[in-house]
């Protein structure tokens, strides 16, 4: 985490929101790029749990980050997708790391690579809620154009700025971003310090670079974009480790207005490996989502272009993940950060052969 709060402020701040409750505890997460803290709090009607979040990392701009608490107002008040309640939020302060916003803290663990210590039927049911929670938020869709999502003039809006530019033609937009995540797997521009990691991959950049530019601009044209919440994985989730039951999705602070099927494949990558799981767990698994989600979303198939676009949007995903290795894999030692670029390079293999 980059930046740290002390106690007297995190007071402040929450005293900024709720005048009323008196915090008697603060306890840091340890993990993520902003500043979280689990709070103890003593409010009039009783004493609860509550979470206090800050934007203190340069990673998500303010006027994305500003999106967050309205986006769970707005998923929490329209969907069945069970999110935190918000308290309220600020979206500048004066003296304070702002956006930063007051959250309700719900009851559930997180499996984030720890996927095996779930049981399985827990694990299909953790798969099958995703389905149906992407439908529920792909269904407060259609936004006008692809992009990020953020905040304009006070209100949730796909943003169109000279840093955060709208984009009508969705595919275009999305092979000028892995352009420049393939020019960054180059040089380590986005982590410079931990340049040696991201130069593993040099040698694969121009065959993908080939690839994207041959195979993106050609693809079938997309459904309409929605809310996208490409980050759903189960670092972002807080889960009940008996049942599997989801009870809270959480980080909502950089959403994307994209076509449900860039979502979908992006989800799917997070959730299950064709590379380091068995073809079977794999294929069962996909039904689950698949078959959860359909049936959730009237009107929706899998159909041949469907799957022909996530098939790619897989591989962008992929990109991705190549791209933030350094990051999500900081406290790996040598050796698992090797077997992590084997799994990078087995996936890919299957598309740079053809």
């Amino acid at each position: 985490m980059d930046g740290q709060v002390a106690d007297d402020e995190v007071r402040e701040m929450v005293a900024a929101l709720r005048p009323a409750w008196t915090v008697r505890g603060v306890d840091r997460c340890e993990y993520g790029t902003d500043f979280v803290a689990f709070l103890d709090v003593r409010a009039p009607d009783g004493d609860r749990e509550a979470v206090l979040k800050a934007t203190t990392a340069d990673f998500v701009d303010p006027e994305i980050a500003r999106a967050e608490p309205r986006l769970l107002e707005l998923v929490g008040r329209e969907t069945t997708v069970p999110v935190p309640a918000v308290y309220g939020y600020r979206d500048d302060h004066p003296d304070h790391p702002s956006p930063f916003y007051l959250m309700e803290r719900v009851d559930g663990e997180n499996f984030e690579n720890r996927v095996d210590d779930l049981p399985t039927a827990a694990r299909e049911r953790v798969v099958g809620e995703a389905g149906r929670n992407l439908a529920a938020l792909h269904d407060l869709g259609p936004l006008p154009a692809a992009g990020n999502v953020g905040v304009e003039d006070g209100d949730l809006a796909v943003l169109d700025t000279d840093d955060h530019p709208r984009a009508d033609d969705f595919h275009a937009w999305l092979l000028e971003g892995r352009e420049e995540t393939l020019d960054e797997l180059l040089d380590g521009g986005w982590f410079p310090e931990k340049a040696d990691d991201r130069e593993r991959f040099a040698d694969l950049v121009p065959d993908l670079r080939a690839y994207c530019r041959e195979t993106l601009p050609a693809l079938p044209d997309p459904a309409p974009p929605t809310y996208c919440h490409w980050d759903y994985r189960y670092g972002n989730l807080l889960v009940d480790p008996e049942t599997g039951e989801t009870r809270a999705v959480l980080d909502w602070a950089n959403l994307t207005a994209a076509p449900p099927a860039y979502n979908l494949a992006k989800v799917e990558s997070h959730l299950f490996d064709p590379v380091t799981e068995d073809d079977d767990v794999v294929a069962a698994l996909r039904e689950q989502f698949r078959t959860a989600y359909a049936d959730a979303r009237e009107g929706w198939a899998f159909e041949e272009s469907v799957r022909e676009r996530m098939a790619v949007y897989r591989l962008t995903s992929r990109v991705d993940a190549m791209a933030c290795l350094p990051l999500w894999h900081e406290e790996a030692t040598p050796a698992e950060r090797d077997r992590i670029e084997d799994h990078h390079r087995t996936f890919l293999a299957d598309y740079l052969e053809d």
